[in-house]
């Protein structure tokens, strides 16, 4: 993920805190459950006040709520620069403060992978975002027999690869890591950067449009379609569709953000855990999130669709829509 300044929330009695990062777009604070950042106070507003990120500075404005923006005790009455270490307090309860940005992963440091047929001793460099292995026309790496997709590799820049199986499932790899796709077995080695192009996300893999909607006459209805053929598929589920909402309206507020394309619609976890089942679902919702986005990508792959145009990496997840409708 890029260098980001974070919001930091210590929660009350206690040591824990939660951090978000606050991008080029604006971070909503509030209290009603449509905002990125939740903040069950009484003393917050429905919809409070919003952080942005832009010219090296963050900025917040308090958006009108009934008990104010405080930053080190002066009323915010416009968009403001926040100091980092300065504290931000909504209402009299909710206090926070801004961090700097990780320093971001040095040139030296940049890693590149290659996929290791442990049989052979063949390597196949890893180029571009997704790496295909099965016996299928599509595949990168053809196998003889077996699933036409039996597993597929998805690179993310800073060097995070993630596995996902046949079964839909999917799980982080390290260098070194052995695994096996229809009796044959595969091992991730790094290589030198310099000798391998920079990792291209492919941005036609997936040209499918997501239309949402959490309240039409229909209930909650998420509908893929693929642009270029008659292939289409409803999911009705609350929960999934619920999940395909919050992953849709973040690829629309990134879409005019400038963001790089592998930087796109990324979603918190734990803001997503909060948009789907509430706050009260934070301490267990890791499990929960992992079964919700297992069985919508089971239903995504019934229908037909790539399953992997949900991606999923440490602590964040994301869809990958050519367009997007939220109704």
């Amino acid at each position: 993920m890029p260098a980001y300044p974070e919001l930091v929330l210590r929660i009350p009695g206690g040591r824990q805190e939660r951090s978000v990062a606050i991008g080029t777009r604006h971070l909503s604070l509030g209290r009603g459950p449509d905002n990125d950042v939740v903040l069950p106070s009484p003393q917050v507003s429905r919809h409070h006040a919003i952080l942005w990120y832009a010219g090296g500075q963050v900025l917040v404005r308090d958006l009108g709520s009934a008990n104010g923006t405080f930053l080190d005790g002066e009323r915010v009455t416009d968009s403001v620069a926040v100091p980092y270490g300065a504290e931000l307090r909504l209402g009299s309860e909710v206090r926070l403060t801004v961090r700097p940005p990780v320093e971001p992963v040095a040139v030296g440091e940049l890693k590149a992978f290659a996929l290791e047929d442990i049989a052979t001793g063949m390597r196949r460099p890893l180029h571009g975002d997704r790496f295909v292995i099965g016996s299928g026309p599509g595949a990168d790496l053809r196998l003889a027999s077996g699933p036409e997709v039996g597993a597929t590799l998805l690179v993310y820049p800073g060097g995070e690869v993630w596995l996902g199986t046949e079964d839909d499932d999917d799980r982080p790899l390290q260098a070194g890591a052995e695994f096996e796709v229809a009796g044959s077995r595969f091992r991730l080695v790094e290589v030198d950067p310099t000798r391998l192009p920079t990792v291209q996300p492919d941005h036609h893999r997936y040209p499918y449009r997501l239309r949402v909607s959490l309240d039409g006459p229909a209930g909650t209805l998420a509908e893929i379609s693929h642009l270029s053929t008659r292939l289409s598929h409803s999911i009705t589920a609350e929960n999934r569709v619920v999940l395909l909402y919050l992953l849709a309206r973040r690829i629309d507020e990134d879409g005019g953000s400038g963001l790089p394309e592998s930087e796109r619609g990324w979603c918190a976890d734990d803001d997503v855990i909060v948009g789907v089942w509430g706050r009260s679902a934070l301490g267990q919702g890791g499990n929960r999130l992992k079964v919700l986005v297992h069985r919508v990508r089971k239903e995504l792959k019934s229908g037909g669709f790539d399953p992997w145009c949900i991606e999923k990496r440490s602590g964040f997840i994301r869809g990958r829509f050519a367009e997007v409708v939220l109704d």
